[in-house]
């Protein structure tokens, strides 16, 4: 536990890997009770992602294809694909609010799952209320953001995003099947860096990277952007690295 911070820390067990088939996972977690943004800021910078009060991060002794990947906000400048994603949803509403747990929001992320499961494969994955407060709410944290995409009132696409000071973390995205045609990933991150660009943020941690996984692989395409290959303990300087395009 780090007393300062009210951080209980603990390693995982293995598992199979939800990414990759035939690999075996392990991460790393910290339970946050207390969490600044200045804390935050410091553990995505190593390479944690956040759900509700868990924080965590791979260890895998014999797999790194988990790459931390941040995009430089500033710097970013839509490709044309992301301008014509924009474009296909420039009729939904965008609202940026503190997160909750409404019928609505436990009705996206189910059916959302539920096409994701039939489409590509994913494991079976229905939420409650109680269920989604623990994932996306639990808390409470003052930094913690909800992205909430909506056309003609309908709620059709929903991002959890942190913004600290200095960050924006896209911790999660769920859309309606209705619109997988318009592109509302890429939509969904564009929205986010134009945002960031308003706050006047530095850094958009997308979280993992992952080459040989078609839900992962995607986040490379915004430029520039660095990544990170070694997750190393918090006291030491994180080795993010510029990615040419």
């Amino acid at each position: 536990m780090n007393g300062d911070q009210d951080e209980f820390v603990l390693m995982g067990s293995p598992s199979e890997c939800s990414y990759l088939p035939g690999r075996t996972s392990l991460f790393e977690y910290r339970l946050a009770i207390n969490l600044t943004a200045s804390r935050y800021d410091v553990l995505l910078e190593h390479g944690w992602r956040r759900f509700g009060r868990t924080l965590f991060r791979p260890q895998c002794p014999s797999c790194r294809e988990c790459v931390g990947l941040r995009i430089d906000v500033g710097a970013w400048k839509p490709s044309k694909s992301q301008r014509r994603a924009l474009q296909k949803n420039s009729d939904l509403q965008l609202t940026v609010v503190r997160p909750d747990v409404t019928d609505e929001h436990v009705e996206l992320y189910n059916v959302y799952h539920e096409d994701m499961q039939q489409r590509r494969g994913w494991r079976a994955n229905r939420t409650s209320k109680d269920q989604y407060y623990e994932s996306f709410v639990a808390g409470r944290f003052s930094f913690s953001r909800e992205f909430q995409y909506r056309r003609k009132g309908e709620l059709v696409g929903l991002g959890i995003v942190d913004m600290t000071g200095t960050s924006m973390s896209s911790v999660y995205f769920i859309h309606h099947p209705a619109i997988r045609g318009d592109s509302p990933g890429t939509m969904s991150v564009a929205h986010e860096l134009l945002t960031g660009q308003q706050t006047k943020h530095r850094w958009l941690y997308m979280g993992y990277y992952i080459r040989d996984c078609a839900s992962m692989n995607y986040k490379n395409r915004f430029h520039p952007h660095q990544l990170l290959h070694e997750y190393v303990d918090d006291t030491q300087p994180a080795p993010w690295k510029d990615s040419s395009e």
